[in-house]
């Protein structure tokens, strides 16, 4: 489950990542040097959240962190759907905060729950990166038969399946 978890947060980051300026071009106008700004506040909150995180984690357990990350994530990726302008870069930031952190919570709880299982895991999770190769595929061509705003329903739906993992981890405890 936590292996497909992070296929699915690599194939909903890569996915968004070239999805956004294409979004800020169609829906908004945005070119050039307006793109680069689109996809740097992407990855700009995903590398101030990644740095915060370990303080983050001295007082939350990581399930619990694990949980909110992930609505965080969910809920301000429904900001990209509405269609106004200050709301779908106001939801692209809070996205970039909300993915930060899910790929190393997924991979720490998987090794913390399973320890004798490390060299396994470590290696079986290395290689759903993947899930970056296979999932923007599909959002194009699912926004090349639908629409922009539908192909982003791919990344929304890997991010729910993560909730899923999320929530199955949270009983665990």
């Amino acid at each position: 489950m936590m292996v497909l978890a992070i296929f699915f947060y690599v194939g909903a980051e890569v996915s968004m990542s070239s999805g956004i300026p294409v979004l800020m071009k169609e829906q908004f106008g945005i070119v050039e040097v307006g793109l680069r700004v689109s996809w740097t506040l992407f990855f700009l909150p995903i590398l101030v959240s990644r740095f915060t995180g370990g303080l983050i984690l001295r007082k939350l357990k990581p399930t619990h962190c694990f949980v909110i990350t992930v609505i965080v994530a969910i809920t301000v990726l429904i900001f990209i759907f509405l269609d106004v302008k200050f709301l779908t870069f106001l939801g692209i930031v809070m996205v970039g905060l909300g993915y930060a952190n899910i790929f190393p919570l997924v991979f720490s709880i998987s090794v913390d729950h399973m320890p004798e299982r490390t060299n396994e895991l470590s290696r079986l999770m290395v290689m759903a990166i993947a899930g970056g190769a296979f999932m923007p595929p599909v959002m194009g061509v699912v926004a090349d038969h639908t629409s922009l705003l539908v192909g982003f329903m791919i990344p929304l739906a890997a991010i729910v399946y993560i909730f899923w993992a999320a929530m199955t981890n949270l009983r665990k405890i």
